[in-house]
């Protein structure tokens, strides 16, 4: 985390002013930094009684192993090797390309472009394909760096699933509808591989890759309508892939390796982060072991670990509620957060207000996994009725077990028809409807920033 290399500023003034009214309180330093102790003895002993790591080594073991011959994960570390760029100025072309919206088609350059990479790129598609055939993964990490752990594989990782992206846009564009299928699975089963890993980072990274497949289908079912057996499988991989409890996992990751900060000597502080020359003596770093000796004695740095803890272990507890319940954990983090940095504690506020937003990407999945799912039912319903439906309900049992919910809102998701086919979307973050307005044109809305989570399709 390189926040963790920003400070903010002690003053003299603000030491002396807690010193002097620690003793006008008649409250003695030893006395007072005890309780501290007693507070943080005590939330370490709640997280290790369930079981939950609070080092890196411990989140090491924590995340479970794999045995070689079933670790996706290794397989895929050999196809990230196996990319291959343009010798040429075409690779920044690649690196800046993006995909047109929904309703535009490629043009005739890119999908020359495309095409010429994706065809550099069999290896390396055929080996991320073998890799995808094992059944469990788990990346070679070791925690033990704490937030200086390297996650090389996260570039891969999005490196790949746009290949497969671009495979599927080129099938769509070539009349061959059906042969994205195989694509828009892959980058699910891409996602599946960073399920168990604990940190934040490859969370996100993993809702992007789920975002990815979630656009591919929706380009898709603007093609041409599907065969049952189409969205039988689509169906069956979008539900396979996770979208609960992702940020739990991702926070107790968080923590393990936030922990081990505070009480952090300065030999244990350089060897994770060495200098990068003499004159580098780290005296901005808001590590409490190059903290000022007053600061130090009056428990401030302790004051720091006990509210990270306490606020962690309370944000966890509301993001195990399910949505929407579980938004509140964001707007907890976000008021402990800013009271943390009001304070001067400094860990704890550049930590918890970083992670204020994690219930609202969870959520995202959820509504676009939810979206997925009822838009292949849709078209099994008119597939079979030759009509779209007029309203979720119609969908139930037959199509769907349940009428799907808004995770931003409990309420049901939105569904309309038109002219040339149907949206299906939630509200999004802002809870706002803004009656299925794509993310492409949100400036067509009041405040030129709003828009929807939508699938849309008009054929």
């Amino acid at each position: 985390m390189t926040a963790f290399l920003v400070r903010l500023p002690v003053k003299p003034r603000f030491i002396k002013t807690v010193i002097l009214l620690l003793l006008l309180l008649g409250i003695p330093l030893g006395v007072w930094r005890l309780h501290l102790a007693q507070v943080i003895n005590k939330e370490l002993a709640s997280i290790r009684a369930a079981g939950l790591p609070t080092t890196g080594e411990e989140l090491n073991r924590w995340y479970p192993a794999v045995p070689d011959n079933q670790n996706a994960a290794l397989v895929l570390t050999q196809a990230f090797n196996l990319r291959r760029l343009y010798p040429d100025n075409r690779s920044n072309l690649i690196f800046k390309f993006k995909l047109p919206n929904r309703g535009q088609a490629l043009s005739a350059e890119q999908i020359e472009l495309l095409r010429g990479y994706t065809a550099l790129n069999e290896a390396h598609l055929s080996k991320a394909n073998e890799a995808l055939t094992l059944p469990a993964s788990r990346y070679p990490l070791n925690f033990s760096m704490l937030m200086q752990t390297p996650l090389p594989h996260l570039t891969g990782l999005k490196g790949l699933a746009e290949l497969y992206q671009y495979s599927a846009y080129l099938s769509l564009e070539s009349g061959n509808p059906s042969l994205a299928r195989s694509n828009i699975i892959a980058i699910l089963g891409l996602a599946r591989t960073l399920d168990d890993e604990p940190c934040l980072i490859s969370q996100l990274l993993r809702l992007r890759l789920f975002k990815l497949a979630f656009a591919t289908l929706e380009r898709r079912a603007n093609a041409s309508p599907f065969d049952s057996a189409e969205t039988a499988s689509l169906a069956d991989a979008f539900a396979l892939t996770r979208t609960t409890n992702m940020a739990v996992r991702a926070l107790i990751g968080e923590r393990a390796m936030v922990i081990p900060y505070f009480r952090m000597t300065r030999a244990e502080a350089l060897k994770l982060n060495p200098p990068k020359n003499t004159e580098d003596s780290r005296i901005d770093s808001p590590l409490p072991c190059y903290g000022p000796f007053p600061v130090k004695v009056i428990g401030l740095y302790e004051l720091d670990y006990g509210s990270f803890l306490i606020a962690m272990n309370k944000a966890i507890t509301r993001l195990n509620n399910p949505p929407p319940e579980n938004l509140r954990a964001d707007g907890y983090l976000a008021r402990v957060g800013e009271a943390s940095m009001q304070r001067r504690r400094t860990i704890s506020g550049i930590s918890l207000s970083a992670y204020s937003h994690v219930a609202h990407h969870e959520n995202e999945g959820i509504a676009m996994q939810r979206l997925a799912l009822t838009a292949l039912a849709i078209e099994n319903f008119a597939a079979a009725n030759r009509s779209f439906p007029e309203k979720l309900d119609e969908l139930v049992p037959k199509f769907l077990l349940e009428s799907p919910s808004d995770p931003f809102t409990g309420l049901e998701l939105k569904y309309h028809r038109s002219a040339k086919g149907y949206v299906v979307y939630s509200v999004g973050p802002d809870m706002q409807d803004d009656g299925g307005l794509e993310a492409s044109r949100k400036k067509e809305s009041d405040d030129k920033r709003s828009y929807d989570i939508t699938f849309t399709v008009e054929r």
